[in-house]
């Protein structure tokens, strides 16, 4: 099995949908679980609810990752009460729940998505790669998504942050490998979350399932398993990579 035992991470957006998936498959594997969440306390408290069910030690910790001052304490807080982050996870995001026309998208949804799914995942890194470097070991897993790669029906403003992870990543893996740390990215596809569900009906999923050869919806513990890849020991030689988990749809 690979190994992550005994490793800190921080899953960012870690209380529900996929990155619930990607806290409860790390803890699994025996890794200490930090739970980031920025609205929803309930879900959190679930996620490290099922997190400590598996003997596993965690916590939970509110606050926005767009947020300079946010991030600053959220890891002083970390190192407080369970030690340095050794495995990130950049997973919280945000996406409007409907395609939205370039002509009619403004400076304020803009700015927002850039800040929490661009900013956020370069605040989070500059706080957690000294503690990384001190070890001289460490995980940095970036999601995007396929609408990265394809441009998405999301809105040109969503595919656009979420393109700008992945040679972000790139960059940083050739930066910081000679240290031993490596850096990639998972682009999850159509992915069955309660985002998904509220963003198309019922009569139009079997569709969409014809357009994905595997033919499946996509369920966070496949991205989970992708990320829990990337995270283990044994993939020390693997840095700077895009994982597409998306059933061949992309």
């Amino acid at each position: 099995m690979p190994g992550v035992s005994g490793h800190v991470a921080l899953i960012t957006g870690g209380s529900r949908g996929i990155g619930r998936g990607i806290s409860l498959r790390l803890a699994r594997g025996g890794v200490k679980i930090v739970v980031n969440y920025y609205q929803n306390e309930n879900a959190a408290q679930e996620t490290l609810d099922q997190i400590r069910s598996l003997g596993v030690e965690g916590i939970s910790i509110r606050a926005d990752v767009s947020k300079k001052d946010e991030v600053k304490m959220m890891f002083e807080n970390i190192q407080e009460k369970i030690g340095h982050v050794d495995i990130l996870v950049n997973n919280a995001g945000e996406g409007q729940l409907k395609n939205q026309s370039t002509t009619i998208i403004d400076e304020e949804m803009w700015d927002r998505l850039y800040q929490v799914n661009m900013k956020g995942i370069f605040l989070c890194c500059a706080h957690a790669l000294p503690m990384m470097v001190k070890k001289q070991w460490g995980r940095i897993i970036n999601i995007s998504s396929t609408a990265a790669i394809t441009g998405g029906s999301s809105g040109s403003h969503y595919a656009a942050t979420k393109g700008a992870i992945i040679p972000f990543s790139k960059s940083l893996a050739r930066e910081y490998a000679p240290r031993g740390i490596t850096v990639n990215v998972v682009a999850p596809g159509k992915i069955e979350t309660d985002l998904f569900h509220a963003t198309i009906t019922p009569e139009d999923i079997p569709q969409l399932v014809t357009r994905i050869p595997v033919g499946r919806l996509g369920r966070p513990e496949d991205v989970a398993e992708s990320v829990f890849f990337f995270a283990s020991e044994e993939a020390g030689f693997v840095t700077g990579q895009v994982m597409v988990v998306a059933g061949g749809y992309a």
